[in-house]
This record gives C-alpha cells, structure tokens and sequence, in this order.
C-alpha cells in the first residue's frame, strides 16, 4: 500500500504540472469507485481549477476553485497517474480526467479497489458509498511531547504506530524501518517506551520518512510516480521483506512475525524484547 511517502512523491510530482490549469472532459469508467458528494463527478470536474494539490495522511487533496475537493486514496494497489491523452489506457483504469489545453489526462488505476475518489463538498446534501476516517497527527509535524502523550497506551507499539486514528500516514514498510532505526521491538509495550526511547522512536520516524521522500517512495509491487515511474527506497530497506537476510547493521537475521494482522520484519538483536 502506498504511504506517507508515496503520496508526497505523487503530490509533488502532480503539482507544477496542474496547479492553475482547468479539469476538462470526465469519464468514470466504473462509478463504484466515486464516494461522497452524490453529484456525478461528470459534472462537478469539468472547467474546475486546480487552485493547489496537498497530501494529508495517505490521502491526495486537489483544491478546487469551487465548494468541492477531490480526494484520493490508492488504497492497496491504486496508481494516480499524468498521462499524455493519446498514450493507451492501461487495464483497470476507473477515472480518467482530461486537463484543459494540455494534452494530459489524470488516471485512476486500481486494481483491488480498494482505494477511490471522493468528492467532498462543503455543501449539505446525499453522499453515496464510503466515508473518508477520521485521522491523527502527521508524525511529520509531531513534537517529542505530544508524541509521548500518544504512546502512552497499553498497545503494542508497531499497532499504535499502524492506526491512523493515533498517528497518520505510517504503515507497515515505514513502521518496520523506523523501529529498527530505533532499536525498539515491534510488540514492546508502547507505555513501557523510556523518555530517551521516544525520542528516538520519533527521530526514527521522521528521518525514515524524510530519506525515503527524498528518493520517492518505495516500489514493491503496485506503486508508481505520477510519471509512472518507480522509487528507489526499496534499495535501502534495512529489514522490511528482508527475513532471513542478515541485518545490514550486526549481521543477524532478519525474522518475520505477525502483528496487528500485518507481516512485521525485525532483527531480534538489535531489537530486543523486554521481559
């Protein structure tokens, strides 16, 4: 699934292409895919500027000149992609939005489905399908005090760090990165975490984060840039789908677990579990 840092790549990928022009000719190819405003989103895009393009948590925000946002989530397998209107349209593609004067179009491509558009308007009025969540804190913008007042929790601290609800934006690939960074097991106590820990868990997290932005996220599977093409981060995971493999800092190795229903990957000796 596309993170924090996927997201930021697609959002800075997107923006000096389509801040300032106008949405043209819209066509959902399937419409169980459109969430919100129950207006067709046919009718709503077309001649709508695109006043700024934001990211909030795993979520792509297109701010409109109007009183309706368009929000996108990739979900497990979704792509949003800047193609040139004449370029083939690839298999499973469910939205496609041309961009007035330019020659482009926007792509929504996802496979599973389980991601989706949604229309959110300021309006009062019918909303069709699914509801967007609600969502914590960037772990971007977290200070070492509220994020010691998060951890605070008798849950184990890689299902804290996965629930959006806590902190938004993290999921497996960046949990199990950071962790290591840290030196913390995936099932230690969060409320266990020392003060020297927490600050380190969260220097972790946002360097983890940083570096990967700065090479556009990872490409395990689905994921691409808006230009489709791959990141690099992959290259430098130090433990994610890495079991079995030695660690790339004391040579043991790497082992996978469950936790929170999520495959985790870890090095039992750099991160050791208290008991």
């Amino acid at each position: 699934m596309p993170e924090l840092p996927e997201v930021e790549t697609i959002v800075r990928d997107l923006r000096p292409s389509l801040i300032g022009r106008l949405f043209g000719r819209t066509r959902a190819i399937r419409k169980d895919i459109i969430h919100g405003a129950a207006e067709p989103i046919d009718t709503v895009l077309p001649g709508r500027r695109i006043e700024n393009i934001t990211r909030r948590a795993k979520r792509i925000v297109f701010e409109l000149d109007g009183p309706t946002r368009m929000v996108v989530h990739l979900g497990m397998s979704g792509r949003l992609l800047l193609m040139p209107t004449r370029r083939a349209v690839a298999k499973h593609t469910h939205l496609r939005v041309a961009i007035r004067g330019a020659g482009l179009e926007l792509r929504f491509i996802d496979p599973r489905r389980f991601g989706g558009v949604w229309l959110v308007s300021e309006k009062e009025g019918p909303t069709v399908g699914r509801t967007l969540g609600p969502l914590g804190p960037e772990p971007l913008d977290l200070s070492p005090a509220r994020f010691a007042r998060l951890l605070r929790r008798r849950r184990q601290i890689k299902a804290l760090l996965l629930d959006q609800r806590m902190i938004a934006g993290l999921g497996n690939i960046y949990c199990d990165e950071a962790l290591h960074a840290a030196q913390v097991h995936p099932v230690t106590a969060a409320e266990t975490l020392s003060v020297s820990e927490v600050k380190r868990l969260l220097r972790a997290i946002k360097s983890t984060l940083n570096k990967a932005i700065r090479l556009n996220g990872s490409t395990m599977a689905d994921y691409r840039r808006a230009n489709g093409d791959p990141g690099s981060f992959q290259n430098y995971h130090r433990v994610y789908q890495r079991a079995g493999k030695p660690c790339k800092k004391c040579g043991t190795q790497i082992e996978r677990i469950t936790v929170a229903g999520r495959s985790s990957f870890f090095c039992p000796a750099c991160q050791r579990l208290r008991v």
